[in-house]
């Protein structure tokens, strides 16, 4: 039988915003044992008393159980310049036989125009074309006979220039998704290559998105 004590570490690691306010001392512990209450219960197969879970919560802040260490300080020497580029649409296709080669048609035809953009994300079942505008036409003509899966358009992306060092910054992409997902902003895509990461947004959210990564780049706020 689990003890109280690891059912509570396990329902605070579904958690992570409560488990990093615990770290900054931001949490009422009572108030949290009340809310992990009916979790804990559910896995003991059997009621669970709030004091029972508000001991186990401060025995483990007094441990300094995996505390997490996402301050903002951490994350900016990490990311350097960021970029953003505006009129992108995506298109998402079905993997198919045929979809590599009018992929490579496709980069054939573009690659000596200027101001463009294509991108390519492949998964075990779709792969997902983001490019500028000024090429759109192309896409559809050359993939017209791809099965369409779905969409975008008018979007922007935002892209940040990482450091080498960013492979040992664990907690960064959380952190950044973290505070893009407070300010209430939908991302529609995610590119990432070893040294850059771009979020793809709606263009009516560019500016906030941009806003939220100089936030973090330049650590407004002191904290």
């Amino acid at each position: 039988m689990k003890k109280i004590s690891d059912i509570v570490e396990e329902g605070i690691r579904k958690m992570p915003f409560i488990e990093e306010a615990m770290t900054a001392n931001l949490i009422n512990y009572s108030s949290l044992a009340r809310l992990l209450q009916p979790y804990v219960s559910k896995v003991l197969m059997k009621d669970a008393t709030e004091a029972s879970i508000l001991m186990a919560l401060k025995r483990r802040s007094t441990m300094g159980v995996n505390a997490l260490n996402l301050n903002p300080k951490n994350f900016r020497e990490h990311i350097g310049d960021i970029f953003v580029r505006s009129g992108l649409s995506t298109f998402t296709y079905a993997n198919s036989p045929t979809l590599t080669e009018n992929q490579t048609r496709l980069l054939h035809e573009v690659q000596s125009l200027p101001d463009t953009y294509c991108s390519f994300t492949q998964g075990m079942y779709e792969r997902t074309l983001i490019v500028s505008e000024n090429i759109v036409g192309r896409v559809k003509r050359i993939f017209e006979k791809e099965t369409y899966v779905t969409g975008n358009s008018q979007l922007s992306s935002a892209t940040v220039m990482l450091k080498a060092s960013n492979v040992r910054a664990y907690g960064l992409y959380y952190y950044i998704f973290k505070m893009i997902a407070w300010y209430g902003i939908t991302v529609i895509e995610v590119i990432s290559t070893s040294n850059e990461f771009s979020i793809v947004v709606e263009q009516k959210n560019i500016n906030d998105a941009f806003s939220v990564l100089m936030k973090i780049k330049m650590d407004e706020g002191g904290l």
